[in-house]
């Protein structure tokens, strides 16, 4: 029996109005869905939705500096969507939700995310936020990312490092391993 593919839905915020989504995907997320792929056997495919197919989630509110009431929020507004839709595919411990916006959610935060949830918000202030929020909600954590990550360019920290800076698109190998036993524990 073949695993299950990871979808992930990725809800453009209204402040994302009319940006191109092959060049979002291109650049947020390409590298991301071949990475999982390779870590954990399974498809990931990344839907980008746009702001007038999610009125709710699109123009939400991600200001704050209360995370848990930021994730509760989210949590309510998406849950309300879902409902709205006709579809059955909304297992949340396959299919991955994320709010994709321009800014950041406060002056120190890029975004957030459940550790093995369903959901985050992150920001297009860097390219690797995305990729370091959708690495939570696979179990990656900060404590196993890499500070010495060898590439052809040099040495960086690998992405699920805690603060951003000279960053590279590579998981740790802990981390990596953490989201291939998360995953091999779904269908």
């Amino acid at each position: 029996m073949s695993k299950r593919p990871i979808k992930l839905t990725v809800f453009l915020h209204e402040d994302l109005n009319n940006i191109n989504e092959d060049w979002l995907h291109q650049e947020y997320f390409d590298w991301l869905e071949d990475t999982i792929s390779r870590i954990s056997g399974r498809t990931m495919d990344v839907i980008l939705i746009q702001p007038s197919d999610a009125p709710t989630l699109s123009s939400f509110n991600y200001k704050s500096e209360n995370f848990e009431l930021l994730i509760s929020q989210l949590q309510d507004t998406l849950l309300t969507h879902l409902k709205n839709q006709e579809s059955d595919t909304n297992d949340a411990t396959i299919n991955k939700y994320l709010l994709l916006t321009r800014d950041d959610i406060n002056k120190k935060t890029l975004g957030i995310a459940q550790s093995q949830g369903a959901l985050g918000i992150a920001s297009i202030t860097s390219k690797l936020t995305a990729s370091h929020e959708v690495g939570h909600m696979l179990d990656a954590e900060h404590e196993d990312s890499d500070e010495n990550v060898s590439t052809y360019y040099g040495t960086y920290k690998s992405i699920m490092y805690e603060t951003t800076g000279k960053s590279a698109f590579v998981f740790s190998k802990k981390n990596q391993e953490n989201i291939r036993n998360y995953l091999n524990q779904l269908p």
